[in-house]
């Protein structure tokens, strides 16, 4: 597992790609994970999050819903959001 340990980070890691789909994880107390797969999308500067837990889809959020919507950045400041290795 790879730490993301920045916005930008993220943006780099999960840029769209046709071939692969960036897989993440928040790294919840008692070891337990919430997985998204989250893409980027440079000309738009908006982010597609899909929550593998409830098979929900948040689509075209710009950067400041993503911090209100999601805990996604709210985990980056605190060291929880990882990036799986296969």
């Amino acid at each position: 597992m790879q730490k993301i340990n920045s916005l930008e980070e993220l943006k780099k890691i999960s840029t769209y790609n046709e071939k692969s789909v960036a897989e993440f994880f928040i790294m919840l107390t008692g070891g337990l994970r919430s997985s998204k797969r989250v893409t980027y999308f440079p000309y738009t500067d908006t982010y597609d999050v899909f929550n593998e837990i409830d098979d929900s889809y948040q689509e075209d959020l710009t950067e400041e819903q993503l911090r209100n919507e999601t805990y996604i950045v709210f985990a980056i400041e605190n060291g929880a959001f990882y990036k799986y290795e296969f």
